[in-house]
């Protein structure tokens, strides 16, 4: 660790004769709620764009938040199976997700299942690390994905694809997308199928999988001033699962256990120019999930859960200045969530947020400071603040940036009014972090290095009342990390990455480290796109866990996988991927399976 601390060090100090001024225009939309190049965002900002995507050949989200570093994703089995993420030390509530810039987290759990998230139709990933509570109120802890799909551009076009391979998987998709005059579209469905795994490590019976999404956005500008957009999505899925015997601490075989979930998601926004000054953004959404368990041999294992979210965001964006803009705005919030048989319960959430962000000294530096007040119906209210700056050498190419705030996380229903373990006087968790990092750009922008330095407490953390069984605030956390990467354009078809994240995570109570947060997580790419065709391969080492439901380390892994296109002609493509080359055993959840050596492949063909 210090070795490596020390080889970035001298990297980034040195070499500066070679260096050239480097301003990215990449822009996001996630770290300040607007559009802003990457290089101003004072937020450490990791992004997966469609084109990864594309050249991974994978199905899932799951498949590509896999390979990033700073968080551990976390599925009980193979496709279809819950799948949670860990950003940066924290739990799988302390992340808030978004699609499109709409709240998806559950209710219910505080948490997001990645596990039914196809690719198809995601433009970009954009993820904001450190306490985002500022910008988004509750379950920002500690950052926040945001899934951007995308908008239909150009001419019509009707894209037909389809893929198979191992376990009796296959999927077959379609998008319809086009550009006209001042509409925009795009459509998209698909359908997936998998005889799967077993759930179980040990278990030999098979939990198969099948998911149908059908997703859309629609783009109008009536005028130069007003800018609409509409956004659709449906997910059902059906998923085949296995118990766990809390007694023996292992997953087992169950082979009439199923999950059954639909989830849709439905949003307007409405972007306002009322002056060249002042952009009004007014956004209304609708989430609701319906997830049903059946299970005809265990009376335990039947459940159905009904949530919905509706949220009402009012944004203004002023620019005061040309180096001066101010972002403030409203939200209101309302959840329902009722579990059968045991609770029906509707939670209330206004929130009234402001933020400032001023480039100085020839725009080479930038400051961010923004403030947050949220009125939780039950849980009281909750001021959060963060303050963000960076600053950008030109003569060395070195951005420095370091940002310091606070978030929360209110208590989800089933910690609040769950029959017998809910606890209504539970206070929202909080947390208190601070990063300081630098990036720099080396011999005519060929390599670029990243070094990030961050420390997170946390307080009042919910868990489980040992002499009540009732949900509490009893626990306190604390988290040190180190993210540090590289990449080398070594020729105009030739990248290489690689990335390293260490932490250092305690329970503050029991002076253990957090449960399933590798110590280490390694990712190792290579990218190469010669003309008509291309090839990925990456390597990924994921260090030792403790798993307290098992209550044993889960031993560390490495994982291979390689994927390859090839373009036929202007409107055919073939695409292929090998996952698990090395056909490795291991677990990502104690007892719980992973696939092994599989290979899949498919054809992609533009129609119009």
């Amino acid at each position: 660790m210090n070795n490596l601390c020390m080889l970035l060090v001298f990297l980034f100090l040195s070499s500066s004769a070679f260096a050239e001024e480097i301003r990215l225009e990449e822009v996001v939309v996630t770290a300040a709620r607007l559009e802003e190049p990457l290089e101003e965002t004072t937020s450490s900002v990791t992004i997966i764009r469609s084109e990864d995507i594309e050249k991974k050949g994978i199905d899932f989200l799951t498949d590509a938040l896999r390979e990033v570093p700073e968080l551990n994703l976390v599925q009980n089995g193979g496709s279809g199976k819950v799948a949670t993420v860990l950003l940066r030390g924290g739990s799988s509530s302390h992340t808030l997700v978004m699609v499109d810039g709409i709240k998806v987290n559950s209710p219910a759990t505080g948490s997001f299942d990645f596990s039914g998230v196809s690719v198809d139709d995601v433009e970009r990933i954009e993820i904001v690390k450190g306490p985002q509570s500022t910008f988004y109120g509750s379950e920002a802890m500690v950052g926040v994905i945001n899934i951007i799909t995308k908008r239909g551009r150009d001419k019509p076009e009707a894209i037909a694809s389809f893929a198979a391979g191992s376990y009796g998987t296959y999927k077959p998709a379609t998008t319809i997308m086009g550009n006209y005059k001042k509409l925009d579209y795009r459509l998209t469905g698909s359908y997936f199928h998998t005889e799967g795994i077993s759930a179980a490590k040990a278990g030999t019976e098979r939990d198969g999988y099948n998911n149908t999404s059908v997703s859309g956005k629609i783009g109008f500008r009536p005028t130069e001033k007003i800018d609409l957009e509409f956004v659709g999505k449906y997910v059902y899925d059906r998923s085949e699962l296995d118990g766990f015997d809390f007694f023996a601490r292992r997953a087992v075989d169950d082979p009439n256990f199923i999950q059954r979930r639909n989830h849709s998601i439905l949003s307007g926004k409405g972007r306002f120019y009322l002056s060249e000054a002042w952009e009004q953004v007014i956004n209304i959404s609708r989430v609701t999930e319906i997830l049903k368990f059946s299970d005809p041999d265990d009376t335990f294992n039947n459940a159905e859960m009904m949530t919905e979210v509706d949220t009402l965001d009012w944004q203004n964006n002023l620019q005061i200045s040309e180096n001066f803009i101010v972002t403030a705005g409203a939200e209101y919030k309302k959840e329902k969530g009722e579990n059968t048989g045991n609770f029906e319960r509707f939670l209330d959430n206004k929130a009234l947020y402001l933020n400032n962000k001023l480039k100085l000294f020839d725009e080479t530096m930038v400051l961010n400071a923004g403030l947050r007040y949220d009125d939780l119906e039950i849980s009281g209210s909750k001021t959060t603040f963060r303050i963000g700056a960076i600053y950008y050498i030109k003569p060395a190419a070195l951005n420095i940036k370091g940002t310091y705030g606070t978030g929360f996380r209110a208590p989800a229903l089933n910690e609040l009014f769950f029959p017998f373990y809910g606890n209504p006087d539970l206070k929202p968790e909080e947390t208190i972090s601070w990063e300081a990092g630098l990036e720099k750009a080396l011999f005519q922008d060929r390599v670029s290095l990243s070094f990030t330095y961050f420390e997170q407490r946390y307080k009042n953390l919910i868990e489980t009342n040992p002499l009540t069984f009732t949900a509490a605030n009893i626990s306190r956390a604390e988290v040190k990390g180190v993210e540090a990467g590289a990449s080398f354009k070594l020729s105009d078809a030739l990248l290489v990455r690689t990335l390293y994240t260490y932490l250092d995570t305690e329970d503050r109570r029991t002076g253990r480290r957090l449960p399933l947060r590798p110590q280490d997580k390694f990712d190792f790419s290579v990218d190469i796109s010669l003309n008509d065709w291309s090839f990925y391969a990456s390597y990924i080492f994921v260090g030792q866990r403790f798993d307290s439901s098992v209550d044993r380390n889960l031993s560390s892994y490495s994982v291979i996988d390689v994927s390859g296109n090839y373009k036929i002609s202007k409107k055919i493509s073939l695409f292929a991927r090998i996952d698990n080359l090395l056909d490795e055993e291991y677990e990502e959840s104690g007892s719980f399976g992973t696939p092994g050596f599989s290979v899949f492949g498919g054809v992609k063909v533009t129609i119009l």
